[in-house]
Protein backbone atom coordinates (compact mmCIF):
# COMPACT_ATOMS: atom_id res chain seq x y z
CA UNK A 1 0.00 0.00 0.00
CA UNK A 2 1.54 3.29 -0.94
CA UNK A 3 2.14 6.57 1.67
CA UNK A 4 -0.11 9.08 1.20
CA UNK A 5 1.90 12.26 0.45
CA UNK A 6 2.35 15.08 3.05
CA UNK A 7 1.27 18.49 2.47
CA UNK A 8 4.89 19.82 2.96
CA UNK A 9 5.96 17.03 0.41
CA UNK A 10 3.59 18.02 -2.59
CA UNK A 11 2.92 21.44 -3.30
CA UNK A 12 -0.14 20.66 -4.82
CA UNK A 13 -1.52 19.67 -1.80
CA UNK A 14 -3.10 22.27 -0.18
CA UNK A 15 -5.37 20.39 2.44
CA UNK A 16 -8.46 21.94 0.73
CA UNK A 17 -10.91 20.56 -1.56
CA UNK A 18 -10.62 23.05 -3.58
CA UNK A 19 -7.47 22.81 -6.23
CA UNK A 20 -5.18 25.60 -5.84
CA UNK A 21 -5.58 28.69 -8.64
CA UNK A 22 -2.40 28.13 -11.34
CA UNK A 23 0.48 30.89 -11.47
CA UNK A 24 0.95 32.66 -14.84
CA UNK A 25 3.74 30.44 -15.54
CA UNK A 26 1.79 27.11 -14.95
CA UNK A 27 -0.75 28.63 -17.25
CA UNK A 28 1.62 29.66 -20.08
CA UNK A 29 3.23 25.94 -19.80
CA UNK A 30 -0.37 23.98 -20.26
CA UNK A 31 -0.94 26.61 -23.58
CA UNK A 32 2.52 25.40 -24.99
CA UNK A 33 1.88 21.99 -24.22
CA UNK A 34 -1.72 22.10 -25.78
CA UNK A 35 -0.67 24.14 -28.88
CA UNK A 36 2.21 21.41 -29.55
CA UNK A 37 -0.23 18.30 -29.18
CA UNK A 38 -2.55 20.00 -31.61
CA UNK A 39 0.80 20.48 -34.30
CA UNK A 40 2.13 16.51 -33.47
CA UNK A 41 2.34 14.99 -36.79
CA UNK A 42 0.85 17.86 -38.81
CA UNK A 43 3.45 17.35 -41.51
CA UNK A 44 3.20 13.49 -41.35
CA UNK A 45 1.29 12.69 -44.52
CA UNK A 46 3.93 15.19 -46.42
CA UNK A 47 5.36 12.96 -49.65
CA UNK A 48 6.93 16.28 -50.85
CA UNK A 49 9.92 15.58 -48.08
CA UNK A 50 12.08 13.45 -46.23
CA UNK A 51 10.73 11.34 -43.29
CA UNK A 52 13.88 11.81 -41.20
CA UNK A 53 14.54 15.46 -40.29
CA UNK A 54 19.05 15.17 -41.47
CA UNK A 55 17.62 13.98 -45.03
CA UNK A 56 15.16 17.11 -44.75
CA UNK A 57 18.15 19.16 -43.37
CA UNK A 58 20.60 18.16 -45.74
CA UNK A 59 18.25 19.01 -48.91
CA UNK A 60 17.60 22.59 -47.58
CA UNK A 61 21.02 23.24 -47.23
CA UNK A 62 22.25 21.46 -50.55
CA UNK A 63 19.94 24.80 -51.99
CA UNK A 64 22.38 27.02 -50.10
CA UNK A 65 24.86 28.63 -52.60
Amino acid sequence: MATPKKIDEDPGLSGADEPRPLSPMEMKRRRLAAALKVAEGLWKDREDMPKDGVEYQEQLRSEWP
